[in-house]
Order: structure tokens, then C-alpha cells, then sequence
């Protein structure tokens, strides 16, 4: 349904757009007679026939357009919930100028191959806060390895966690992740029972939630700013993202400060 909308929509447009073009050229061909309806039906009716590839890249640009608007309103709506969240794990400068969310899973291999990235990335830029929200949508493992992620938080060993569950090659399972836990020094008893405490099954659910809202239904995505960007971001681009939103900031407090 609302694909059929997105494209009469889009549809309209075009036609209105092409309409006038269109009829003056057939009243030129006849500049005694006055158009009818009829006229102008048959008229777009051909044009449409006679150019498919145009109509189907303007439905497609009006539905990228439409969907990036809607995400940046979810993204302005729920700013506190993605870059406010003090509970949310996170790696770099807390107070740091830029923030950058990441949904992800531990069974994500682009997840994995862009983490070393982001580890990078707080080093060379001391200004810059990446947060991480687990997002377990690859299966039970998943499910699993983001509980225990969680309880590491809780004894602060999230990161160290983090880093070791996203370097393991193999399935997950919980004899993997106890191994983990204990290798880094966490209460294992602690953590088995946190994994499965209201807290952080709570967490888990406003993450999903959070990135419905954001229509995120893939892993790794990243917000930056007003802008989500889905998949395996290469850090160069992500670096110009950065800047972007460090000018659009800058921009938005001269502006406050002139009214």
C-alpha cells in the first residue's frame, strides 16, 4: 500500500511537471482546437507509455527523498535516546564533540572488519565519541553474546568484552562467551545472572525499538548528526561525515547566537 502511494505520488508529480510541456506541443499541432481533458489524458497516457525508465527513476528518487526526510524527523525526534544515553557503551571522548551511534550484531562480519576502524578513528581524532548499540538480529548467538555484552557493562568490562567476542572466530555459544568473560576478569556468576536481569533484556527491546523508529533493519549502521548511513561506512568517509556535522554544528550556534 504504501509503495502504491510512493508511486502516485511520485507519478503525479511528473505528470503535472510534463502535462503543460505536452499539451502545448499538441496545441501547436492544432492551434485552432482548445485541449480536453480527454486530450491531456491520452497525451500523458502516451508519454508514459513512450518513457517507463523515467517514470520508474522518478518513483525511485521520490522514495530515497521521502525515506531520507522521514529518517532525519526519527533522528531529530529521538537524539536524546541515540547521543544522550548514559547507559549506552561507548568508546573515545565522552564529552567529545561529535558522536557517532552504531547498531550492530556479533555475528555482523562487516561489524567486525569495521571495528579496528573506529578504534582508529578515536586515536587520530580526540574529539569524537562512538557509541555502540547491540542490535542482535542475526539469531539466538547473537541474542546471547549481546546479554553477555551487556552484563560486561555493568562490571566495566564492556569494550575489553567487545573486542574480544568480535575477534572470535567460530560460533558463539555461552561456553565461548564464559570463557571470554573470565579471561578478562569478570564475575562469571555475576554476569551469567546479569545477562538475563530485566535491565538489560530492557535495553535490548529500546534498541530494537530505537532502530525500527530509525527504519535501521540492517548491520552495521551508523547515525551521525541528522544522517543514518547503513553498512560498512570506510573510516575516510566517515572522517568527511565528521567534519560535515562539526560544521553544520558550528553553523547552527552562530545562528543562535545573532538572534
Amino acid at each position: 500500500h504504501r509503495l502504491m502511494t510512493t508511486a502516485c505520488a511520485a507519478l503525479a508529480a511528473l505528470t503535472l511537471a510534463a502535462a503543460p510541456a505536452l499539451a502545448q506541443d499538441a496545441a501547436k499541432n492544432n492551434a485552432a482546437s482548445v485541449l480536453t481533458r480527454g486530450d491531456v489524458e491520452s497525451i500523458v497516457r502516451d508519454f508514459i507509455n513512450e518513457n517507463p525508465k523515467l517514470i520508474l527513476s522518478s518513483v525511485e528518487a521520490y522514495q530515497q527523498k521521502t525515506m531520507m526526510e522521514e529518517q532525519t524527523a526519527a533522528v531529530k525526534i529521538n537524539k536524546d535516546r541515540l547521543y544522550r544515553n548514559e547507559r549506552s557503551p561507548f568508546i573515545g571522548n565522552e564529552k567529545g564533540d561529535v558522536t557517532v551511534v552504531e547498531f550492530f550484531d556479533y555475528n555482523c562480519g562487516y561489524c567486525k572488519k569495521v571495528l579496528p576502524e573506529l578504534q582508529a578513528l578515536v586515536k587520530e581524532d580526540p574529539n569524537v565519541k562512538i557509541v555502540f548499540k547491540d542490535l542482535p538480529i542475526l539469531g539466538p548467538s547473537s541474542e546471547l553474546a549481546a546479554k553477555w555484552a551487556l552484563a560486561a557493562h555493568r562490571q566495566s568490562k564492556y569494550f575489553d568484552f567487545h573486542t574480544r567476542v568480535m575477534a572470535h572466530q567460530g560460533q558463539l555459544n555461552a561456553d565461548v562467551l564464559t570463557k571470554i568473560a573470565a579471561e578478562i576478569g569478570m564475575n562469571v556468576d555475576k554476569a551469567r545472572e546479569e545477562a538475563e536481569s530485566t535491565d538489560v533484556l530492557m535495553t535490548l527491546e529500546q534498541n530494537r525499538t530505537l532502530a525500527s523508529q530509525l527504519n535501521i533493519n540492517g548491520t552495521p549502521a551508523f547515525v551521525l548528526g541528522e544522517e543514518i548511513v547503513p553498512g560498512a561506512l570506510p573510516v575516510n568517509e566517515m572522517k568527511v561525515k565528521i567534519q560535515q556535522v562539526r560544521a553544520q554544528n558550528a553553523a547552527a550556534k552562530d545562528a543562535e547566537k545573532k538572534q
